[in-house]
């Protein structure tokens, strides 16, 4: 039996496909990009000729010539300083008091500041390993303190998200790998459910079109029907709620099909005047 088949199986692979699918592998994004992480906005401006930190509580500085304020300015400290601005930034956002460190607000901000770093650090220098691994982890400790707080006070993390502007992208339950093969046969699938549904919709327009003809000749055939009735004065089977009713559905049908009349006329005038 196989041996009569094989020959039919060698033949079929011959055949071209008259289903035209392309599958395309889709790009690869990094982990630390904002379009994987939920980041819905980069660092702040924060101006070179701001003060540090430290610096920015102290008088002297303050009243110091501009010469001064350009030694301790975050330009002249370099990255590290305008980094810890950046933090404090996001943290005074969800401070619930001035000393509030260590809960799990602000720690979300302060997590959510250093990644927002580190992102335009990647930016600036794609090839910095050290920089996108430090980047992935703080992504997932943010994203189970996320899932921390959104299991325990969801109205507190759904303001959390507004205030940095964040998206919650949880991780996966289930990782399944990309193949050609599995890719192919779900746009197969998905085809197959367009050509049925199309199929279906040209068929549901067909019967709604003759709805109208089908009910003005069940009027009149009712109506028809009782009129001999009476006459022959034979059992009357038909009421007139039975002629009301479809009355009724004829008057519906006919406000419809007006109302996809005019929007037919009116995207063929679109189309014309388009082209």
């Amino acid at each position: 039996m196989l041996r009569r088949l094989y020959p039919l199986l060698i033949q079929s692979r011959t055949i071209k496909h008259t289903v035209d699918i392309k599958w395309v592998r889709p790009e690869y994004i990094p982990a630390y990009k904002a379009e994987r992480s939920g980041d819905l906005e980069a660092v702040p401006p924060i101006p070179e000729t701001a003060l540090g930190q430290d610096y920015a509580l102290s008088e002297e500085v303050k009243d110091a010539p501009e010469a001064v304020k350009k030694i301790f300015s975050v330009g002249h400290l370099g990255k590290k300083e305008y980094n810890t601005l950046v933090k404090t930034h996001y943290m005074n956002k969800v401070r619930r008091h001035q000393y509030d460190e260590h809960t799990t607000e602000t720690r979300i901000a302060r997590l959510t500041g250093h990644i927002r770093c580190l992102q335009d650090t990647m930016e600036k220098d794609p090839k910095n390993v050290s920089a996108k691994k430090f980047a992935q982890e703080l992504i997932d400790k943010r994203k189970k303190l996320l899932k921390f707080l959104r299991q325990y006070d969801y109205k507190k993390f759904e303001w959390l998200l507004e205030k940095l502007n964040i998206e919650y992208k949880a991780h996966p339950d289930t990782y399944n790998k990309l193949s050609r093969k599995e890719s192919l046969r779900k746009l197969t699938e998905m085809h197959c459910d367009d050509i049925k549904n199309k199929k279906l919709d040209d068929y549901r327009t067909l019967l709604e079109s003759q709805q109208g003809p089908f009910l003005t000749r069940k009027l009149e055939d009712l109506k028809f029907i009782r009129s001999e009735q009476i006459d022959l004065q034979l059992p009357i089977t038909v009421a007139e709620q039975d002629i009301k009713k479809v009355e009724e559905q004829l008057k519906e049908w006919t406000i419809k099909d007006e109302i996809k009349q005019k929007a037919k006329k009116k995207k063929r005038n679109i189309l014309l005047e388009t082209e």
